[in-house]
């Protein structure tokens, strides 16, 4: 995703990246950029959309993009034609770690399972998902979060 070099299905073919805004500023040293409402973001098979982007990059390499929404989307066709679908009202993705940070009513679908929780942590090249958060609560608390996952079972071929 998104210029990393890191990336395997990018780093043959680097996509070019569209980005469509009511509202753009740019701070061409410091590479830090905001875009401003019914942002639309795209890279080959990735979009991106959300109310404001923040995205900061040193030369020609983004490092970090900020999507804050109600809610923001993410959405990619993966290399074999896996639909991956995400939404919550913040997401951060970090480039050089691949990691996709989901908080605030976060919500992954996958092929094979759908994740929900306030907070979701999605690693975009080893596609390990991490939901929820381990700190304890105190007994009674109800500040506990819950993760709540759906797992579609595998269908047998040979059944019918």
């Amino acid at each position: 995703m998104f210029i990393s070099q890191a990336n395997a299905w990018a780093a043959e073919n680097i996509e070019k990246i569209y980005i469509d805004a009511d509202y753009m500023q740019l701070n061409i040293e410091t590479g830090y950029s905001v875009y401003i409402g019914n942002v639309n973001i795209k890279q080959g098979e990735l979009k991106l959309t959300g109310d404001k982007v923040t995205i900061q990059q040193t030369g020609e390499e983004v490092e970090r993009i900020t999507v804050t929404g109600k809610p923001a989307h993410y959405n990619h066709i993966t290399e074999k034609g896996e639909n991956i679908q995400a939404e919550s009202e913040q997401m951060v993705y970090t480039a050089s770690k691949n990691k996709l940070v989901m908080t605030v009513n976060a919500n992954l679908k996958q092929p094979d399972h759908q994740v929900s929780s306030q907070k979701i942590v999605y690693d975009t090249e080893k596609k390990i998902v991490i939901a929820g958060d381990k700190r304890e609560t105190p007994a009674g608390s109800d500040n506990k979060q819950r993760v709540n996952i759906t797992l579609t079972p595998k269908k047998d071929p040979a059944k019918k």
